[in-house]
């Protein structure tokens, strides 16, 4: 981080939320002035006050805050060969730092980041974590603390993820549209966010049975940082940044 650049008081605040709730908060935003969507590449990235981006399953989101505004990205990271085949265009770090750094302003106080999404789902997959790994890189470059969500392990069951960022409250909301559904087996919720904004939430551990693979489900409780580092591998809060 940049000396001189922060103030040490200032804290952004993170907050997840059911899935509900958060759909209510976009509810009257326009799409086209505040959604950050499809087809998820570096020219869709936008710079504004309020903006958001859905279904985050395995493509990688984030954005860049500063006293005004966010620059929010969401990238898918197929290869330029498969998106071909979807008309779409492929992942390019290049376009994608040079957009980026377009947008903002380095010499902003208290300027950080977040990253949210990318998949290693064993410790030595590759899959599209070393795409993630060139984007923490471009903030470390250029000294942008940020707060990172990344490489999601094997969770069984994923739901995709989502996160707004509001201006006026500098508050980035993240949910999961499996908060506050239907247990997947049938029994209560399978991921709810309680009164006192912990979670309650479920992990699988993989298991070979007699008749192949089987899943045994467990029951947690704990803070939204305790469910993402059970979501993912990669999960750190920058000193710009707290859980509320």
């Amino acid at each position: 981080m940049k000396a001189n650049s922060a103030n040490p008081s200032f804290k952004s605040r993170i907050k997840f939320v059911d899935y509900q709730v958060f759909k209510e908060k976009i509810g009257h935003l326009n799409p086209k002035k505040h959604e950050v969507g499809y087809p998820w590449n570096a020219d869709t990235m936008k710079k504004g006050k309020n903006l958001f981006t859905t279904s985050v399953m395995d493509c990688i989101a984030g954005g860049i805050i500063d006293n005004n505004s966010v620059t929010m990205f969401h990238l898918c990271t197929l290869n330029q060969a498969k998106a071909k085949q979807y008309h779409l265009k492929g992942f390019d770090i290049k376009n994608f730092e040079r957009r980026l750094l377009d947008k903002i302003d380095l010499a902003k106080e208290n300027l950080h980041g977040f990253i949210l999404g990318g998949f290693q789902m064993e410790e030595n997959s590759k899959y599209n974590v070393f795409k993630l790994r060139k984007i923490k890189q471009i903030f470390e470059k250029n000294q942008i603390p940020y707060s990172i969500f990344g490489a999601r392990r094997d969770v069984h069951f994923f739901g995709n993820y989502a996160v707004l960022y509001n201006n006026k409250e500098d508050t980035l909301y993240i949910s999961n549209t499996l908060a506050g559904s239907r247990g997947l087996n049938g029994k209560g919720k399978e991921l709810e966010v309680l009164d006192d904004n912990r979670l309650l939430y479920h992990t699988y551990t993989k298991t070979r049975g007699r008749y192949g693979v089987d899943y045994i489900r467990k029951e947690h409780t704990g803070t939204a940082e305790d469910f993402l580092k059970s979501q993912f591998r990669d999960v750190n809060v920058c000193g710009l940044d707290c859980f509320v």
